[in-house]
């Protein structure tokens, strides 16, 4: 008898040793945190651009750890074609969008940028984007996300918007004005194309900035800054905010915006990330 009390002593002893360990090891697994995919910026060139145009702006994103390229999104005719890697629990992922053929419609675009918010949805779970557009890029993405809307456009930097025609095309430098109520005096097909769109385009989900250029004469050599300016009356009250911004001096042409500006670049990381301070700079591998 006297044995058996002293196995089970025993026995109880060693229960008592091990059941903590193996409490504290769930513990642990259950407290460790899942890496998830962050928001994406997508960053969406202008008719006749390519890979290039936003170099300065991933570049300095980079350097000053405030986001990174993480995917370039190839659109073209037969689909898309992604170069890079996205990991998982990569701040700001920065996904660079280049259309093959840089020539086509904004309608035939915007079809492919919805294709890829549909895919980046199912790939990485995300339910939600930014966008930095420059030109005719942004016909794309008001396009796209009027027409339909996979995912929820959050924060958009809109730069050098052609909302109501080209200098050269049909809306010479002086011709046009903002009437008393906000409307412009002409309404050229890019205007109404935006117009159409009120109907569909998601209300008050989305954060604008938009930003032009001035070298002096009211327009940034290619558009007038009354076209920029006409994307308000023409969708702005479907907004969440709307904030215009005119940048004079160097570099304000209308190619050099986001290529070189370095106050663009800077007015762009500010609005999309606006609780992300900037740190020094780093080794880019």
């Amino acid at each position: 008898m006297r044995r058996k009390m002293m196995l089970v002593v025993l026995m109880l002893g060693l229960l008592g040793v091990i059941a903590p360990v193996h409490h504290a090891a769930v513990t642990t697994a259950e407290s460790r945190p899942v890496a998830r995919y962050h928001e994406p910026t997508l960053l969406i060139h202008g008719y006749r651009a390519g890979p290039h145009a936003f170099d300065a702006f991933i570049r300095r994103a980079e350097l000053t750890r405030r986001g990174r390229l993480t995917l370039t999104a190839f659109i073209g005719q037969q689909g898309i074609s992604y170069h890079g890697r996205w990991r998982p629990g990569v701040q700001h992922p920065l996904i660079r969008v280049v259309f093959t053929d840089n020539h086509r419609s904004w309608q035939a675009n915007a079809q492919g940028l919805n294709t890829l918010l549909r895919q980046l949805k199912a790939r990485y779970g995300v339910q939600s984007f930014n966008a930095v557009a420059h030109s005719r890029g942004n016909m794309d993405l008001l396009t796209a996300y009027g027409e339909q809307h996979p995912l929820v456009l959050r924060r958009a930097v809109l730069v050098a918007v052609p909302a109501n025609g080209k200098i050269r095309i049909d809306d010479p430098l002086g011709q046009n004005r903002l009437l008393a109520n906000g409307q412009p005096l002409y309404q050229h097909p890019q205007y109404r194309d935006l117009v159409r769109l009120r109907a569909t385009f998601p209300w008050h989900t989305t954060r604008v900035l938009s930003v032009m250029g001035n070298i002096g004469n009211g327009s940034d050599g290619v558009l007038t800054n009354v076209s920029s300016q006409s994307l308000a009356p023409a969708l702005g009250r479907r907004f969440a905010s709307f904030k215009q911004v005119v940048v004079t001096g160097r570099d304000v042409n209308h190619h050099w915006l986001i290529r070189r500006n370095p106050r663009v670049i800077s007015l762009a990381m500010q609005f999309l990330w606006p609780h992300t301070r900037a740190s020094g700079p780093r080794a880019i591998t």
